[in-house]
């Protein structure tokens, strides 16, 4: 990476950067320039849309590449995982949850080689920012997200937002205040999951969460996974209880399985709730798994986002790390093959800096935006989205990465 410039002003050159996406007569198409971009401080100073940067000695030639922002894996297990390890394939027909009690110890202490794995993975992949659910269980206490804090704090070239995931339940209470001890050490976020199904009582569950979160001034990522009339209502009771709390914009769902087979009434007053409460929803994409109406929620003004969730492990072997990959599946899913629906897919794996105007103008990037990007081998998002462009350079507010 002989490109990693140590200068705090440096002229990114000869990078392609979209500006619009125009309706010809054979459709919509992208209008792309090469263009230089300086950078000071890990920020966007100035953009030359179509010129070249001044004489410096500090520029970095981007070879026509590709500009497009970097990536962000929302739901990502870095503290179990046999990735970074031996191959290690799943077992069919044992209960998941006795099999990872059982096998909990040997991966925590692996967490210091395969989470940085994992981590090399995703930043590979084009990703810079991470959301890492780390268990707090009765088998490992917090050691889980201990270790995965301290991989973390070691490393500059990747964000990672970690939460205190009950991923075995609460136990009637057992596990609370292994919780507080989790956030304590350092988690920004209490997690929990299914308080109907698993947990057996939504209210209870839901109040020792939110007390938590209140407690410790930190976020709510809860996962629902149960299906129709339970899923739906647990859906409504995590809506009221962040309204309660005054925790607008700080509570994300993970999964909101209830919604994939939803009617669209249900859905749309869903999505309403949602976005009037600042709430995220984040989900996977997977071959044969359920699938929440994300053009409903993205258009209701719902942030839709993207996860990994498991890459190699007792669950799955498939998981590839890619974001990319789970646009270019989410694109598919819902028949997005135009120029103008493959662009603005991105926006549910990169975020705001992904999003394209109604007029098919981009606002990013802008002076004052981050300088976390990727460099791609590719003409036009759609093209990247279509084809998972090769992504040749990884940068995170400035600096390569990868």
């Amino acid at each position: 990476m002989t490109d990693v410039v140590p200068e705090r002003v440096v002229w990114l050159d000869n990078v392609l950067v979209e500006t619009a996406i125009i309706d010809t007569e054979d459709g919509a198409r992208t209008e792309a320039s090469p263009s230089a971009i300086k950078i000071v401080d890990g920020s966007f100073a100035e953009i030359r849309i179509g010129d070249s940067a001044p004489p410096s000695e500090a520029i970095v030639d981007a070879d026509g590449l590709l500009l497009l922002p970097s990536l962000r894996d929302t739901h990502v297990h870095l503290d179990k995982t046999f990735y970074g390890g031996a191959w290690r394939a799943p077992v069919p027909g044992r209960f998941w949850l006795a099999e990872e009690e059982r096998l909990l110890p040997e991966m925590s202490e692996a967490i210091p080689v395969r989470s940085n794995a994992i981590l090399d993975l995703l930043i590979s992949n084009g990703t810079t920012e991470v959301v890492a659910h780390c268990n707090v269980d009765h088998v490992i206490g917090t050691r889980n997200v201990e270790r995965v804090l301290e991989v973390v704090r070691g490393r500059g070239d990747v964000g990672t937002e970690v939460v205190a995931y009950p991923q075995h339940g609460l136990q009637d209470g057992k596990i609370k205040p292994l919780l507080a001890q989790a956030l304590r050490a350092g988690a920004s976020v209490v997690g929990g999951l299914d308080p109907g199904s698993r947990e057996r009582n939504v209210e209870r569950t839901l109040e020792t969460i939110f007390d938590l979160a209140v407690e410790y001034d930190v976020g709510v990522d809860l996962h629902l996974h149960d299906p129709g009339t339970l899923g739906l209502f647990e859906l409504d009771r995590v809506i009221d209880y962040t309204i309660d709390a005054g925790w607008q914009g700080r509570v994300s769902l993970s999964n909101a399985n209830a919604l994939a087979n939803a009617d669209p009434g249900t859905v749309a007053a869903a999505a309403e709730r949602l976005a009037d409460a600042r709430m995220a929803v984040g989900t996977t994409m997977a071959v044969g798994g359920p699938v929440i109406p994300i053009p409903a929620l993205s258009a209701a003004g719902v942030a839709v986002s993207l996860g990994s969730d498991s890459i190699t492990d007792i669950l799955t072997p498939f998981g590839q790390g890619d974001i990319l990959e789970q646009v270019w599946m989410l694109a598919q899913r819902f028949g997005w093959s135009d120029e103008r629906r493959l662009a603005q897919s991105l926006l549910f794996g990169a975020g705001e800096p992904a999003r394209w105007s109604v007029d098919g103008r981009r606002a990013w990037p802008s002076v004052g935006d981050r300088a976390s990007f990727l460099l791609v081998r590719a003409s036009c998002t759609a093209e990247a989205v279509a084809r998972r462009s090769s992504r040749e350079r990884v940068f995170r507010r400035g600096v390569r990465v990868s």
